[in-house]
C-alpha cells in the first residue's frame, strides 16, 4: 500500500452514496457529490463557507451551514478544501461570516469529457 502522498489513485478522497435517501441534500454542487464530508469537520472552526449565525434557546450562537457546498463540491476540490482548513485550525468564536471561500469554475462533466474524446 501506498502512502496517500504518493499514490496515483485518489479514491480515498470521496465518493457518492447514490442509495442514500438525503441526496442530493445540497442544491448548487459543481462536480461529483461528494459524501465524505456529510458532516462538515469544519463545524466548530473558523471557515470560509457560506454560513448563518442564529442564537439558540439557551442563547448560544451556532453556525448554519445548511447553504455550504464546498465539502461537497468534486472529490479532489473537497478534500484539497478540507485539508487546507484543518492545517490551522482555528476555534469559531460565535461571530457572523467576514470571508467567503471563492470557488473555482468547474467545467460539466459531460462538457470535459467530450472535449476529451
Amino acid at each position: 500500500m501506498q502512502p496517500k502522498d504518493t499514490t496515483t489513485n485518489e479514491a480515498f478522497k470521496g465518493f457518492t452514496n447514490t442509495a442514500c435517501p438525503f441526496l442530493p441534500c445540497h442544491a448548487g454542487v459543481r462536480g461529483d457529490f461528494n459524501c465524505l464530508f456529510c458532516y462538515c469537520p469544519l463545524i466548530a472552526y473558523r471557515c470560509p463557507g457560506p454560513y448563518q449565525v442564529f442564537t439558540d434557546r439557551h442563547g448560544l450562537h451556532r453556525k448554519d451551514c445548511s447553504a455550504c457546498t464546498l465539502p461537497h463540491n468534486g472529490f479532489r476540490g473537497a478534500w484539497n478544501f478540507i485539508q487546507k482548513w484543518l492545517e490551522r485550525p482555528v476555534v469559531w468564536d460565535g461571530s457572523a461570516q467576514t470571508r467567503r471561500y471563492r470557488q473555482k469554475p468547474v467545467r460539466p462533466r459531460e462538457t470535459a469529457m467530450k472535449e476529451e474524446a
